[in-house]
Parts: structure tokens; C-alpha cells; sequence
């Protein structure tokens, strides 16, 4: 009986071994890079005021940039806060970024945008 434990457990490490990590490779980096996203979402939000202050001052003049672009930026911080909060809890199951861009220094000159993470 011992033995037969043995060859049982010899033959599933065997398999083991020499199956495609093809799969598991995938999925261990997409939620690695959810982590990832989501910490760093989480503790650079803030940067999100300079980045609207600066796209709605260009837009407008720099008083009215300044003002709206202050508030529209609290926002944005608390909406990608709470999406790196998201990614971090939910980093098992992975997903596309709730926040678009990803991070907050990619294409700085585009505006942030929220939704379509399962599609």
C-alpha cells in the first residue's frame, strides 16, 4: 500500500512538472499586475490634482484652471483611491483598470475616465 502512495504521488509530480505553465504563467501575471495597479493607484491619486489643475488651465485660463481643475482633481483622487482600493481587494480575479489611463503619470494629457473593466 505504501508504495503504491509512493508511485501515485511520484507520478502526479512528474505531470506536474512537465505540464504547460502556460496558463498559470498568465494568470499569476495578470494578478500581479492588478496588485500592482491597484497599490499604486492607491497611494498616487493625489497626483491627480496637479494633472487637472494643469489640462484645465490649458483649456481655460489659469484663475478658472485652477479652481476647476482643484475640484475636478479631488474627484479623480477619489475615484482612482477607491479603484486601487478595488484592484487591491479584488486582485484574485483579473480584470482591465476601472480607471482609464491605468496610472496617473500615463498620457498625462489625457483626461480620466471610469468604467468598462469587464469588456
Amino acid at each position: 500500500m505504501r508504495n503504491v502512495k509512493s508511485l501515485t504521488l511520484t507520478v502526479a509530480l512528474a505531470i506536474a512538472a512537465h505540464a504547460p505553465a502556460s496558463h498559470a504563467d498568465g494568470y499569476f501575471s495578470e494578478v500581479g499586475n492588478k496588485f500592482t495597479r491597484g497599490f499604486a493607484n492607491l497611494f498616487t491619486g493625489i497626483g491627480e490634482v496637479p494633472k487637472n489643475i494643469v489640462g484645465a488651465s490649458k483649456k481655460t485660463n489659469p484663475v478658472v484652471g485652477s479652481a476647476g481643475g482643484l475640484i475636478m482633481g479631488t474627484l479623480d483622487t477619489l475615484g482612482r483611491t477607491a479603484s486601487g482600493v478595488f484592484d487591491v481587494i479584488t486582485s484574485p480575479i483579473p480584470t482591465k483598470s476601472l480607471v482609464e489611463p491605468a496610472y496617473v503619470w500615463e498620457n498625462f494629457e489625457k483626461s480620466t475616465s471610469y468604467g468598462d473593466a469587464y469588456l
